[in-house]
């Protein structure tokens, strides 16, 4: 679609007016209508007061075009839109005038592709779905479809499908119909609606670990928005939550933090809205600022509950939701959100590596392993976005039991994906101590120089973080089990024989070698130095060593 062209139609459409040429006026409009009210909503919504109602209320088009121009920068959203789309179709419920029962198809094909888009804003994705199939159903045999509205149709319909199949989750089903609706879009889609596109392939890069795929389609729409409104508009969401997505994976926390108003601002009342929020929410977990993130991921929750379904970025928010209760150390909290989530296709969003971090983080070494099974079986199929954090968590498990071939194994294949991608998120999901023991194991093998930067970095972020300020005795490694166990004092005393006194002595000395002031401090810091694991009174004492083996 030719862009330029607007600017002269506004023009021609303004002197119809001026003359009261209504006709003419809505004959030059038509063809033009939905590309003036995405960029310029509210000068549409005018343009259209200044010709009687009676000239334009039983055109499905123009009726059509207000509804979409309520996703423009500055209109008011969600169920504005639907009033109109409504008009629109009763417009089209009697027969053609001329008589031919098909007439008026390219004119439905118009009204219910918009109406999906409006429906989809909403978060109403089946029925945005159902009306996607109303307007395929046109093209049959037999149809008056002019072969330019069949194009149209299947670009628009493809957009809009690509895009309620990304929001389901189905990323190989919108990857294909974004795609689609790409190669068509110059001469076919709106300049609003090629920004949407390329927003949604970027997201779709995004989770594929393709960075830098996901950078030039932001950059192309950021640049097909230049001079206009859209960057600001619901359009521009998908491209803007990418973009504050790909920064925050690569740390570029600053980055993220100045794009971050600008993607609140395109999402506004739009289906990309509680997705937003969750990004917000996910660039304080980045930053450790967790009672930040669990209020935007609040809002998140609270945007998605109308959804039907809720799909891909609820499920996203509930994950990111458990993983900072582990944070917090309100495990069985966690464990009521992870217990009932399914993955996604590809494991998108993957659960089970949340489930493996909990149960880590409690020492639970074979269960976390157990988790990660469903995720091996993948194998290349897994994303390879959640994938990097399954090989490193599998490195941890396997470093805390001592298998240093297979740990040193799934270090390195994580490492190579971070180098390439530039991705430092996974890297949060290893608790410090672990993590420097990994690194420090990884330092003695050969790697790429991009690798050993990596490393070096982590390194200075580490030292000293995994080591003991003295060994523990093995009366000490008894009441720091039965603390992992959540024993109150009085509980330690009796499982052990000793007096209440006796193990607030030992408690003292416990939390001054492991550098800790609490109860939480002391479990993250013992599971992180490998000390983890259930220990009874017949448990051999165990060698523990200030750094890991090499």
């Amino acid at each position: 679609m030719s862009h330029p062209v607007l600017p002269e139609v506004r023009r021609g459409v303004d002197e119809a007016l001026v003359a009261h040429e209504y006709a003419a006026a809505l004959g030059l409009l038509r063809p033009a209508a939905r590309a003036i009210a995405a960029e310029e909503g509210a000068a549409f919504r005018r343009l259209i007061a200044r010709i009687p109602d009676e000239a334009w209320h039983d055109d499905a088009l123009i009726a059509s075009a207000m509804g979409a121009s309520f996703r423009a920068a500055g209109s008011p959203r969600g169920s504005s839109a639907i009033g109109y789309f409504h008009a629109a179709e009763n417009a089209l419920a009697g027969a053609d005038p001329r008589g031919d029962d098909h007439g008026r198809d390219p004119e439905r094909v118009a009204v219910f592709l918009g109406r999906a888009a409006a429906l989809r804003a909403m978060g109403r994705l089946d029925a945005a779905s159902g009306y996607v199939d109303k307007a395929y159903a046109l093209d049959r045999a037999g149809s008056a479809l002019p072969v330019a509205v069949r194009v149209e149709l299947g670009a628009r319909g493809a957009l809009e499908r690509g895009m309620i199949e990304l929001h389901l989750g189905n990323i190989d089903a919108a990857a294909q119909q974004l795609r689609h609706a790409h190669g068509l879009a110059v001469d076919t889609l709106t300049r609003a609606e090629q920004i949407e596109c390329l927003g949604g392939l970027a997201l779709i890069d995004y989770v594929q670990s393709d960075f830098e795929s996901a950078k030039r389609s932001i950059t192309e729409a950021r640049a097909l928005a230049a001079d206009t409104t859209l960057w600001a508009s619901g359009y521009a969401a998908a491209a803007l939550v990418a973009a504050v997505l790909v920064a925050t994976d690569r740390h570029d926390l600053v980055g993220a933090a100045e794009l971050e108003p600008e993607m609140l601002d395109a999402a506004r009342a739009g289906d990309f809205e509680p997705f937003a929020y969750a990004v917000a929410g996910y660039r304080r977990l980045a930053e450790r600022r967790f009672p930040e993130a669990l209020d935007f991921l609040l809002l998140s929750r609270q945007g998605f509950r109308t959804w039907t379904p809720r799909g891909l970025g609820s499920a996203i928010e509930e994950v990111m939701r458990a993983g900072i209760l582990i944070h917090l150390n309100q495990s069985e909290e966690a464990w009521t959100i992870l217990r009932d989530l399914q993955p996604f296709e590809h494991h998108v969003v993957c659960p089970a590596r949340v489930v493996a971090q909990l149960r880590f983080v409690h020492g639970d070494l074979k269960g976390a392993a157990e988790a990660l099974l469903d995720c091996e079986k993948l194998g290349d199929d897994h994303s390879p976005r959640t994938g990097i954090e399954v090989r490193l968590l599998r490195a941890a498990i396997e470093f805390e039991r001592g298998d240093f071939v297979l740990s040193d194994s799934m270090m390195d294949r994580a490492l190579a994906t971070i180098a390439r991608t530039g991705t430092r998120a996974p890297l949060r999901t290893i608790q410090p101590g672990t993590l420097g023991g990994l690194t420090r194991r990884a330092l003695g093998r050969p790697q790429s120089p991009e690798v050993s930067r990596i490393l070096n970095r982590i390194a200075e972020a580490t030292d000293g973080v995994g080591r003991l300020v003295e060994p523990l005795s093995h009366r000490e490694l008894l009441v720091l089990a039965e603390v992992e166990k959540g024993s109150t004092v009085g509980g330690i005393a009796a499982a052990l024989y000793i007096s209440p006194n006796t193990v607030k002595t030992h408690l003292r000395r416990l939390y001054r070698k492991l550098g800790v002031t609490t109860r939480s401090d002391a479990i993250r810091k013992a599971t992180s130095l490998g000390l983890g694991t259930q220990i009874t009174r017949e448990s051999p004492v165990p060698q523990i060593a200030d750094t890991p083996p090499r």
